[in-house]
């Protein structure tokens, strides 16, 4: 910016000078001519001088009373070589003034060529400056721009040192995770291998169960088909007896029948809570 406005003052004293220059030989030329005017009019009016003099002596010579004849032809010698000698001046004047007037005309001419080129410098200068001002509001801009851009990359530099943290921590959770993971697939797979031997051992035990009342029916079956024949083989006599000891042993077999089905019964419930416990743990593996 100092250079600039440097530049400036700079560039307005040039032109200050060269306007102020551009008119100093017409000046001078005038002041010379000027010059050589006052000289021509101080000699014209000492030749002026001399001359009325001269007539002035002339005419007292002429007088009555005045009887110097004799010195008559020099005085009218010396009057014609003074017209000659005006004459000659008169004649040198006019063509140092008819000079003058052309040198005038020339130097006219020329402070109007210097004016038109004045006025054209001025334009140009005019124009230099509009455009001196369009580059300097151009440059403010283009700096507003530059500024408003390093903001924006500072932001983004700062918005990528967030992100690469936010990856160095999520990066960090997904290795976290993926052990997590790691460990839930052997959990799961212990839990899967625990619920196979439950359902193995649930299997077994019911097949114990049901080969356990199986038998305990075909016992029973045998049991009952022995008392149907031992009437057969005893008489009419012991009848009475043999019926009571038939409700005997029915009565012993219906407490055997229960006893069975409830052994059954809490051999099944034990296996319904196995078999209900087992899937609860098994999402609870899953789950943490």
């Amino acid at each position: 910016m100092a250079a600039a406005w440097q530049d400036s003052i700079r560039t307005a004293l040039i032109a200050r000078d060269v306007r102020e220059r551009a008119f100093e030989p017409v000046i001078r030329d005038y002041s010379r001519l000027a010059h050589h005017a006052r000289q021509l009019h101080d000699r014209h009016l000492a030749l002026i001088d001399a001359a009325t003099s001269g007539r002035r002596d002339g005419a007292s010579l002429d007088s009555p009373g005045d009887k110097a004849g004799p010195n008559e032809p020099a005085n009218a010698a010396i009057r014609a070589a003074l017209i000659s000698r005006l004459e000659s001046e008169l004649a040198t004047a006019r063509s140092e003034l008819s000079d003058a007037y052309k040198l005038q005309s020339q130097h006219s001419q020329r402070l109007l060529a210097l004016s038109e080129q004045l006025h054209a410098s001025d334009e140009r200068a005019r124009a230099d400056r509009e455009q001196l001002s369009e580059l300097k509001t151009e440059v403010e801009r283009l700096r507003e721009g530059a500024k408003w851009h390093k903001e924006v990359v500072l932001e983004k530099e700062k918005q990528l040192v967030i992100l690469q943290d936010e990856l160095h921590s999520i990066e960090l959770e997904l290795s976290q995770l993926e052990l997590q993971n790691d460990n839930l697939k052997t959990d799961n797979a212990s839990l899967l291998q625990r619920w196979i031997a439950a359902k193995t051992e649930e299997a077994r035990m019911m097949n114990e169960a049901n080969a356990f009342l199986e038998e305990a029916k075909r016992i029973r079956a045998e049991i009952g088909l022995g008392k149907r024949k031992d009437p057969k083989r005893r008489g009419s006599t012991g009848r009475e007896q043999v019926d009571d000891e038939d409700d005997d042993d029915d009565d012993d077999d219906d407490q055997v029948g229960r006893a069975l089905e409830k052994s059954i019964a809490d051999i099944r419930e034990g296996l319904k809570r196995n078999a209900a416990s087992s899937p609860r743990d098994k999402g609870k593996g899953r789950a943490v």
